[in-house]
């Protein structure tokens, strides 16, 4: 039995994209998944494109993270470019991450875009770089990209696998973000 906090972002309004309005909200969701059951939903609203998205992650684990043997993450990136930083979680909780994510980022087209609309582009693109840059995991004969906080890669492998019933998406991530889509937008 393994339990896993899954945590994913829900949409935000297309005016979001307007870097004159500010104050726009995203639902996120944390899921907690034991041997494939939806065992509690915890719903957070964190800007987009804001700063609190580590903040919210640890409230979150305040909340239920003696029940949880390993957070999951499809990326850092929530609400735009609302930072998750998995080392600060990491050192506080001591609870093992993996960042799961089917696609190998582009470190030089994430700097371009907080270079083009962040005047603290610099501090959050130190976080991409402190992140370090994923392992390839084969599974299924498809490559996955992950980040490993905790864990090595032999165990992240194993764990991701077992998770995966269709697809490249471990279901735990996969009913984390229907949740998180199906409630919206912050209105």
């Amino acid at each position: 039995m393994i339990r896993v906090l899954a945590v994913e972002d829900g949409g935000f309004p297309i005016e979001a994209f307007s870097y004159k309005k500010r104050n726009i909200k995203a639902f996120f969701v944390g899921v907690l998944v034991e041997d494939f059951r939806v065992r509690d939903v915890y719903i957070f609203r964190i800007l987009v494109d804001g700063r609190d998205a580590t903040e919210k992650l640890m409230e979150m684990l305040k909340i239920c993270g003696s029940m949880v043997d390993i957070i999951m993450l499809p990326s850092i990136a929530y609400a735009g470019f609302n930072l998750v930083n998995p080392l600060v979680i990491w050192e506080k909780f001591k609870i093992p991450i993996v960042v799961v994510n089917p696609k190998k980022p582009n470190l030089e087209a994430i700097k371009n875009a907080l270079q083009l609309h962040f005047k603290d582009w610099e501090e959050r693109f130190k976080i991409f770089c402190r992140v370090g840059q994923p392992s390839p995991i084969n599974v299924n004969n498809k490559t996955l990209y992950v980040y490993m906080f905790g864990l090595n890669p032999e165990k992240a492998g194993e764990i991701i696998k077992k998770l995966i019933v269709f697809g490249k998406k471990p279901e735990p991530l996969r009913i984390a973000k229907k949740i998180a889509q199906g409630l919206g937008y912050v209105r």
